[in-house]
């Protein structure tokens, strides 16, 4: 899939300054509706080989997950949202996360952090040996509008990790 980034940045940067007072006066949902989407029609699929019982797996999570006591919050004032994310270790409690995303309810993820970062459902089934052995790392992202320095920045660093975990299987929860 090939992204035009300078193409994007330019109406990126055009979005920001036409919306920015907007977004500031908490006008949020009428400026992500005029963000400047990419849209591509060559998506890189990859059939799915192999059996998950031999297999890492680690999960990522939109849901602007930290752990409060060691990790700083994601910056949820911003435009730009926050192309950073959070390492979360496989040993991580539901008592151990802050939630730093601004633009969903929060109310089910404190009851059950499972609703968007199924660890212990997965730590469950590796117990039972259906999936293989579960990553010592796990990711989090919050919202992010700034894709540029999310794939030429971010997106490197977290492949480099996931590869150096020998990582398989990447599953995506999206918020």
């Amino acid at each position: 899939m090939l992204i035009n980034l300078e193409s994007f940045k330019i109406a990126y940067d055009k979005w920001v300054e036409e919306g920015l007072a907007e977004f500031q006066a908490g006008n949020v949902l009428e400026v992500v509706k005029r963000y400047p989407l990419i849209v591509s029609e060559e998506v890189p699929w990859t059939v799915y080989r192999g059996k998950p019982s031999e297999q890492a797996i680690a999960l990522i999570t939109s849901g602007g997950l930290y752990l409060k006591r060691s990790q700083p919050p994601f910056d949820t004032t911003s435009i730009h949202g926050d192309p950073s994310f959070r390492e979360i270790p496989k040993t991580a409690r539901q008592e151990d996360f802050g939630i730093a995303h601004a633009h969903y309810d929060h109310s089910l993820v404190e009851q059950d952090i499972n609703v968007i970062f199924p660890l212990q459902r997965l730590i469950e089934l590796e117990r039972e040996k259906i999936i293989g052995k579960i990553a010592k790392t796990h990711y989090s992202f919050s919202y992010v509008n700034d894709i540029v320095t999310l794939l030429t920045e971010s997106v490197p660093q977290l492949l480099q990790q996931l590869k150096a975990a020998e990582v398989n299987i990447l599953l995506l929860v999206p918020v």
